[in-house]
């Protein structure tokens, strides 16, 4: 069951989380759909001008094609100093030292809207660090001590008169970086190093490990079981560097090197929070390579480039086409204990102009059709596999944590919004801060400049690119051969078995 909760005295919109045009009731009553009461409904909205303690209670939508939702309506009564409660907070944004900025959550849900003002913790803000543009507030220099609640009041105008709005979100200020792969200094992957036989040797390896301190900083030489391993003697460290981030070292130290250890391959292995590195080097005499030998080692390395040049380019073109292939012939349908229950949860575009268009076919037919019928996945849509009367944002949370991948689908609308729904929110906050959900983004429309688009969603762009629908897929666009649809599954994870009886389960999102 949702939870709509207001102050009373103010403005207030509830919407059913179907679209379309629904039928919304009180008990037996039905809520009137004329706008000049102060209770009525539009569309999917019902709205409160203003909201009354009075109007406490369940409300429900019915909309022919999807179960009855109920809503519960909680208005907080108007009590002098408090601008906020602890029950009717928005979801909290999270920054870093430096410039933040906050938008105002509920901004984007009323037409003709006022600028908006700013209070943290009740009391109103003032000072060369805030700025306000429309529905954003922007904050220079922020520091720890910034974090707290901030609250944006606004005005909205209906029907020749004026209406408060007021709404909380949570701001922490944390020193937490974005997680990075670490970067591998030295050796190179392939170096070989020259060292005299008999006498002692000394290998190094080195990696950046990212901007903050990492829970995990591993750094260690593997090698192949030699004789003798007394021989080799390793130690590793790590450290931070002021300004650059922290680093760590490993050393393997060879106190006779023999014949027999130019066969061998050594590994250094350098990890941290996000995953690990690998890089190898092999050792040769000093002087090896001169005359015929050198000659020989010159064509040998020659024909190998050339070969490998040769897998490279052919995996460079049809490496998607190699990986499915892969998949198929290994049967990679592992059973999976990730505690996950969807392969992925869709966003998409909600408003009324996507809905009815190709965009959602595309969500509601085309989609499913391909990834649960065709190769055997598990989707959650909203608005397809929530629970009737479930509470809207804990199912969208809910949902998220318990699936493996996020496809958002971008469109030329989304470009264009100044304010993410609420999913969006808890998608990037998986995403970036949590780092517990790989994304797939979907350029569905062309957007251009990517930006106008959220910082974020930015990032995500710029760090793995999109999957760009063109209009030459609308001939067959169901066909899973299209290279549109095998990068989907590229980046989808392993897919489960698919029996011939399998048919695509809209009640996936219910388990």
């Amino acid at each position: 069951m949702f939870a709509g909760l207001t102050i009373e005295g103010e403005a207030f919109v509830v919407k059913c989380p179907v679209h379309g045009t629904v039928v919304w009731r009180r008990g037996d009553t039905t809520i009137s759909t004329d706008k000049r009461a102060r209770i009525h409904a539009s569309g999917n909205e019902l709205w409160f001008l203003p909201a009354s303690v009075e109007d406490n209670g369940i409300y429900t939508c019915f909309h022919p094609e999807y179960a009855p939702k109920m809503m519960s309506v909680i208005i907080n009564p108007n009590t002098e100093g408090t601008c906020y409660y602890e029950d009717a907070l928005y979801l909290e944004t999270t920054g870093r030292p430096g410039s933040v900025k906050i938008f105002c959550p509920c901004y984007n849900d009323y037409e003709n809207a006022s600028d908006t003002k700013w209070l943290k913790d009740c009391k109103r803000l003032c000072g060369a660090r805030y700025k306000v543009v429309k529905n954003v507030l922007y904050i220079s220099d922020a520091i720890k001590s910034d974090s707290g609640y901030y609250t944006c009041q606004f005005t909205y105008h209906h029907g020749g008169r004026a209406f408060p709005v007021t709404a909380t979100t949570p701001l922490i200020i944390t020193d937490s970086f974005l997680l990075t792969s670490p970067k591998v200094l030295y050796p190179k992957d392939g170096d070989v190093i020259e060292v005299e036989i008999g006498s002692p040797a000394r290998l190094l390896c080195k990696a950046w490990l990212g901007h903050g301190k990492q829970g995990i900083a591993i750094s260690f030489w593997e090698f192949d079981e030699a004789n003798d391993s007394k021989r080799f003697v390793t130690s590793n460290k790590s450290y931070m560097v002021p300004g650059e981030g922290q680093f760590a070292e490993a050393e393997l130290r060879i106190t006779e090197v023999r014949e027999e250890d130019l066969s061998l391959t050594f590994r250094c292995v350098l990890a941290n929070d996000l995953e690990y590195e690998t890089t190898e080097v092999t050792l040769v005499p000093k002087g090896a390579g001169e005359g015929h030998s050198n000659t020989y080692v010159i064509v040998v390395f020659a024909i190998l480039a050339g070969l490998t040049m040769i897998l490279v380019m052919v995996y460079h073109v049809f490496h998607v086409d190699i990986v499915l292939c892969v998949r198929r012939i290994f049967n990679c349908n592992k059973s999976r204990d990730d505690g996950k229950v969807h392969d992925a949860y869709v966003i998409y575009p909600t408003n009324d102009t996507y809905e009815n268009n190709f965009m959602g076919s595309f969500v509601h037919q085309i989609l499913p059709e391909v990834l649960e019928k065709q190769c055997g996945y598990r989707l959650c849509i909203y608005g397809r596999d929530v629970l009737p009367g479930e509470d809207a944002i804990s199912a969208i949370e809910s949902r998220i944590q318990k699936s493996r991948r996020l496809i958002i689908l971008l469109t030329e609308w989304l470009a264009k919004s100044e304010h993410f729904a609420y999913e969006h929110q808890i998608a990037f906050y998986n995403v970036l801060i949590q780092n517990n959900v790989k994304v797939i983004l979907l350029e569905m429309e062309e957007i251009g400049d990517y930006e106008r688009l959220q910082e974020s969603l930015r990032h995500l762009i710029h760090q793995q690119g999109t999957i760009k629908w063109r209009a030459k897929y609308m001939a067959s666009p169901s066909s899973p051969n299209t290279a549109f649809w095998k990068q989907v599954e590229y980046q989808m994870p392993w897919r489960r078995h698919l029996k011939k009886t399998t048919t695509a389960n809209p009640a996936y999102g219910l388990l």
